[in-house]
């Protein structure tokens, strides 16, 4: 098979180079599970498809910044306002469901594992985003939303809305965790939606976040042209 380059070389980056040799040790290592999705979309075009898998991974790393801003203002903005409603162990005082009540035990766990003292900052760090995203769901609405969380945003969303925003972004960051094809999504209006729901929390973190974000310049180069993950 002759040699087919893929990606820009404008970056200074040398363009990689698609030969029967290559393709058959990517095959070996991508598996053709995981590159099905990529070959549906580039209609059985194998090369065309590892390109896709680059881009997929060059946009799931710049999406990694500002899912981890929104994740840790969110957590750190129920934090407080929770401790100044309930104390600063607001998880043992609040009769939280069970599957709260198991991260909480988890995290305890993980940081007697490591040694470290059980405070209320290290035990809310270990707690995922999946924790956080919960609070705002519907059996949460008296008990937390109502009395407490609603002030987290401004303008005050209503709690469907919030959960709604936030469990889209729990999704794609999960399916980039487990290194899953996000650039099928609608990226625009998830990044609109990071940048959205910061600005409701902290809008000069929103600001900060936008200065330093890779999403927009990813988004707009082509799956030809990316040659980095």
């Amino acid at each position: 098979m002759p040699r087919v380059s893929s990606g820009s070389a404008s970056n200074g980056l040398r363009r990689f180079e698609y030969d029967d040799s290559s393709l058959d040790a990517l095959r070996s290592t991508v598996t053709p599970d995981r590159l099905s999705t990529y070959l549906a979309h580039a209609a059985g075009d194998e090369v065309q498809a590892f390109r896709l898998y680059v881009r997929n991974a060059a946009l799931a790393s710049a999406f990694l910044g500002p899912l981890q801003a929104v994740e840790i203002t969110l957590r750190n903005v129920f934090h407080r306002l929770l401790s100044q409603a309930h104390g600063s162990t607001w998880y043992d005082s609040l009769t939280l469901a069970a599957a709260q009540r198991r991260v909480v035990v988890n995290a305890r766990r993980t940081l007697r594992q490591q040694g470290k003292a059980e405070t209320p900052s290290r035990i809310v760090a270990e707690c995922g985003f999946s924790f956080w995203v919960a609070l705002s769901a519907r059996r949460y609405d008296a008990m937390l939303w109502r009395s407490t969380l609603h002030r987290a945003f401004a303008p005050t969303p209503s709690r469907k809305a919030a959960f709604g925003q936030l469990d889209r972004l729990r999704t794609l960051r999960n399916r980039i965790a487990h290194h899953e094809p996000i650039l099928f999504r609608n990226l625009h209006a998830d990044y609109d939606r990071i940048a959205r729901l910061l600005e409701m929390m902290s809008p000069e973190t929103a600001r900060w976040m936008r200065h330093h974000s890779r999403v927009p310049s990813t988004l707009a180069t082509p799956a030809a042209q990316t040659t980095q993950f």
